[in-house]
């Protein structure tokens, strides 16, 4: 769902109308797995994961299929593929079919995030903005 914020008011003491504002729906889930070190030790992490999609999906049910999709990986040795929060995060956007998805670490402050962007595709006529 996107909406249009302007610094036009309707009457007196209007706030700012919406233009260009992107509205996103985000469900979380924790997921807890192993991987190897860049030195080859196996240890494990905790992560904290939300997925945001557009529209008005379902927050209960995103958050139940967010839960289903990482149970793959739950518990498990992570494939090299997908070992570093950038990588999972890209697997997990793709996975979700999401707008975004943040991962982290909370207490050691560490952050991922993946997010599809705007991709320029060339047309007979030029380039157009997809």
């Amino acid at each position: 769902m996107t909406h249009h914020l302007t610094s036009e008011t309707s009457g007196p003491g209007a706030g700012p109308m919406l233009t260009d504002l992107k509205v996103l729906t985000g469900a979380g889930a924790i997921l807890s797995a192993a991987h190897r070190s860049r030195n080859g030790q196996m240890h494990g992490h905790t992560w904290e994961v939300t997925a945001w999609w557009t529209g008005d999906p379902d927050a209960t049910e995103r958050q139940q299929a967010l839960s289903k999709y990482l149970s793959i990986f739950d518990h498990q040795v992570l494939a090299d593929g997908v070992a570093w929060a950038e990588s999972l995060a890209k697997a997990i956007l793709i996975g979700m079919d999401c707008e975004r998805v943040e991962i982290s670490r909370p207490l050691e402050r560490l952050y991922a995030v993946a997010e599809r962007t705007r991709a320029i595709i060339a047309t007979s006529g030029g380039t157009d903005a997809a």
